[in-house]
């Protein structure tokens, strides 16, 4: 019954960070695009971290359903050459459900619930680069009635979880020993440091993006920042 209960939970992180992870729109040649060294470190994370991080995700999901099968099967129902990675797989100790891995999924699942409210609240409008549309106009509704820049706080909620889900000493990462790998568990920590940068990028992209919403209309900005006095987290910041 558990392994039942462990295939929702398994897809829905990868499902989550997939959505939430795909820009919806792009820049057109028609809008003005803003460039520093912040949004240097963004575009980087849009033309390969966003992707690597996706793959991972999906590679961990479809490795832990593989081995949540394995431990059904027979191994000497497979040829001779696969019966050895079948019992090596079957060796892998189960992972439970446990509070580390249900609070990281709900963590990323409720993250990416959020930035996917974000696009269709902003439409056409929502770009992962800073950039400002022909027609552009500030919205107000929605999260944004919340906080003014509820993606960023989606995306900083799903680094979260991803941090607590494969990190926690009860994940498929740490019970399998790949991290033993030295090769592979460089490129865990690589992975680890570069969405914390990003998520840094992002926090302090913020004052940026009130500029450029203000270039918009500063009076609107003004008045809806009067109302949605925070940012990030309702009464902190």
């Amino acid at each position: 019954m558990e392994s039942l209960l462990k295939i929702p939970l398994i897809l829905l992180p990868p499902i989550a960070m997939h959505v939430a992870f795909t820009p919806p729109h792009t820049p057109t040649s028609g809008d003005v695009v803003y460039e520093n060294f912040i949004e240097w470190i963004l575009i980087q994370d849009i033309g390969y971290g966003l992707s690597i991080t996706k793959a991972i995700s999906w590679a961990i999901a479809f490795a832990e359903l593989f081995i949540t099968a394995t431990k059904a099967m027979d191994p000497n129902f497979f040829p001779s050459e696969l019966q050895a990675v079948i019992g090596s797989l079957q060796s892998i100790q189960n992972v439970s459900i446990t509070s580390a891995s249900l609070l990281g999924t709900a963590l990323i699942v409720i993250g990416g619930f959020i930035r996917w409210w974000c696009f269709r609240t902003l439409g056409r409008f929502f770009t992962f680069k800073l950039s400002v549309r022909k027609g552009h106009q500030l919205v107000t509704s929605g999260p944004y009635g919340v906080v003014r820049h509820p993606s960023y706080a989606g995306a900083a909620l799903l680094s979260i979880g991803q941090f607590i889900l494969h990190g926690s000493p009860s994940s498929l990462v740490r019970h399998s020993g790949i991290l033993s790998i030295p090769a592979l568990k460089a490129i865990a920590v690589v992975v680890l440091m570069w969405r914390m940068i990003v998520v840094a990028s992002l926090i302090l992209r913020i004052k940026y993006e009130d500029e450029m919403v203000k270039s918009i209309s500063r009076v609107e900005w003004e008045n809806w920042a009067k109302v949605v006095k925070y940012c990030l987290i309702p009464g902190i910041y």
